[in-house]
């Protein structure tokens, strides 16, 4: 069944169709290069690249264009419309248009470049008066968010402009993109609905990126540049994004054109902040040592990084110098200092992976076994962590290792009524397999037998095989597809144990006699035991 219910190309090489879909009517757009797709889109759920409805509609473009290349040029539309006298085609073009805003963009999108652009002002008008007819139902988008809003005015003025590009008419595609930034930001002033992560923002970068590639191209000059920008940011209609990208474009204007503009732009900026440690001061400190770097001046910029340990990144990349240069002790001092500031300033007393990682390596390359010991069990005093555990327990001879291990189990079991992952991890670590059976079968779960089953079933496989049991039964009292998959997924588990199969096989028998009346789960149990489930989230493969 065709479910394509509209395709048109809006302009040459791109396409926009409607698809009746499962969820609703999708829109689809493609763009191609003549022969092969440039550039795609659909507004469909599907978590699949490119989804299915791509290559239906491209095979439906195919045969559209197919049969337009067999259609006579004597045919009837054609001639009909040659033998239209000038004056009559040129008012039943206007008339048309009035009333038909999709014919009226498409003319204007022919033609528009043929007359004469007076600063941009034509194309400005053309695009101001094609989102005012841009209407959005406030509570179909925010329904609706499976993929970003787009606007086909906008797209199609876009890709005219790319199509000046490839055509090296760089004045007409200046002229559309400065046209997009401004009117867009008027129009998504004035609507009532909030787009703030509806929309494709294409529409904020797009047309800076063609300002950038021409010039790049040698076709718009930067004081030009810099002067447009300049001028539009300090207007009110651009929201604070718009902003940001219009001062990036002239943050990097200014440092190709007048370097040492740029460095006390930088420093200007960075000195207006009240927070010297925020991200804000790190960007603007990260530009003046990419400055710096490109100019081939790295002791300028490592002195930038020196003079401002108040950025984390900074401080961890001069404390990482410090101890491959074995200077431990200016190291120690860099993490120290660091530690007690945080926890100045936001009294916090726990560890930090990164800091408290780096005392701990240089505790081992200084073989300080004292701190090895203090710094491991910050690591593990919340949860069980492998590598710290190990860490923490070379620092105890074997005795030693007796007494503390008690003390650590009792510090993870003190909430014993419900499981606990680090008791059972710790049983893991030790190899005490009787004790973590018997922690198991305390706090039976599929669940948790999943994740530690492998660790009991070669000495204890009937143990394991019934505890499974006993689990699933218990999780079979719930209804629901999902429970049967999981459930298989269980069973996938039990046939790596000795045993497994013909206990499987006679849980599945119970079960089909006991839940007779559960379709889904006769459906899934007997696919699984012909063999056919193998894509199973769980276990089984």
């Amino acid at each position: 069944m065709n479910r394509i219910i509209d395709l048109q190309e809006t302009t040459p090489k791109s396409w926009r169709a409607k698809y009746r879909g499962n969820y609703g009517t999708y829109t689809i757009k493609i763009e191609t290069d003549g022969k092969e797709i440039r550039n795609f889109s659909c507004s469909c759920p599907s978590d699949y690249f490119p989804c299915k409805h791509i290559p239906i509609v491209r095979e439906f473009i195919r045969d559209r264009m197919d049969k337009g290349k067999e259609v006579s040029g004597k045919g009837l539309f054609e001639s009909t419309v040659r033998e239209i006298p000038f004056r009559d085609l040129q008012e039943f073009v206007i008339r048309h248009g009035l009333y038909n805003a999709s014919f009226q963009q498409t003319v204007l999108l022919e033609f528009t470049p043929l007359h004469k652009q007076s600063g941009g002002d034509n194309y400005s008008e053309i695009i101001r008066n094609a989102l005012r007819n841009v209407d959005f139902d406030a509570d179909a988008i925010y329904d609706y968010h499976y993929e970003s809003l787009e606007i086909d005015a906008l797209d199609q003025w876009l890709n005219k402009a790319r199509e000046y590009i490839e055509q090296k008419d760089y004045t007409e595609a200046v002229l559309i993109a400065k046209a997009c930034i401004e009117e867009y930001a008027e129009w998504e002033r004035g609507i009532d609905v909030d787009l703030d992560g509806y929309i494709s923002e294409d529409y904020l970068y797009v047309p800076f990126e063609i300002l950038e590639e021409a010039y790049e191209k040698g076709c718009l000059t930067a004081e030009a540049l810099l002067t447009y920008c300049k001028t539009e940011a300090g207007k009110s209609k651009y929201d604070r994004v718009t902003v940001d990208t219009f001062n990036s474009l002239i943050t990097r204007l200014t440092e190709e054109t007048d370097p040492k503009a740029f460095i006390a732009i930088q420093d200007k900026l960075f000195n207006g902040l009240s927070d010297k440690s925020s991200y804000e001061a790190q960007r603007i400190l990260e530009r003046k040592i990419d400055f710096y770097k490109k100019r081939g001046d790295t002791q300028t910029a490592q002195k930038i990084i020196e003079d401002n340990l108040q950025i984390e990144s900074f401080r961890q990349d001069i404390v990482k110098k410090r101890i491959a240069a074995e200077e431990y002790k200016e190291a120690k001092r860099l993490v120290n200092d660091y530690i007690q500031s945080k926890r100045a300033k936001d009294r916090f007393n726990g560890y930090n992976s990164y800091w408290d990682g780096y005392l701990l390596e240089i505790a081992k390359k200084e073989s300080d076994t004292k701190e090895i010991r203090r710094v491991s069990r910050k690591f593990i005093d919340r949860a069980f962590d492998r590598t710290y555990y190990r860490s923490y327990k070379s620092t105890f001879s074997k005795e030693e290792w007796l007494v503390e291990y008690d003390k650590l189990m009792k510090h993870y079991r003190k909430g014993d009524s419900w499981f606990i992952p680090s008791v059972a991890d710790m049983y893991v670590e030790e190899k005490q397999t009787e004790r973590l059976l018997a922690y198991l079968g305390k706090h039976l779960r599929c669940d948790i037998l999943e994740r530690y089953y492998k660790n009991i079933a070669g000495e204890f496989p009937d143990e394991t095989i019934a505890l499974f049991r006993q689990a699933v039964d218990e999780y079979m009292r719930n209804t629901g597809r999902e429970v049967y998959e999981n459930s298989v997924g269980y069973f996938g588990c039990m046939l790596k144990i000795k045993g497994g199969k013909e206990a499987v096989k006679q849980m599945i028998d119970n079960y089909k006699t006991q839940y007779k009346n559960r379709k889904a789960m006769m459906e899934i149990f007997t696919r699984f035991s012909k063999g056919r489930y193998g894509h199973s989230s769980h276990c089984y493969q």
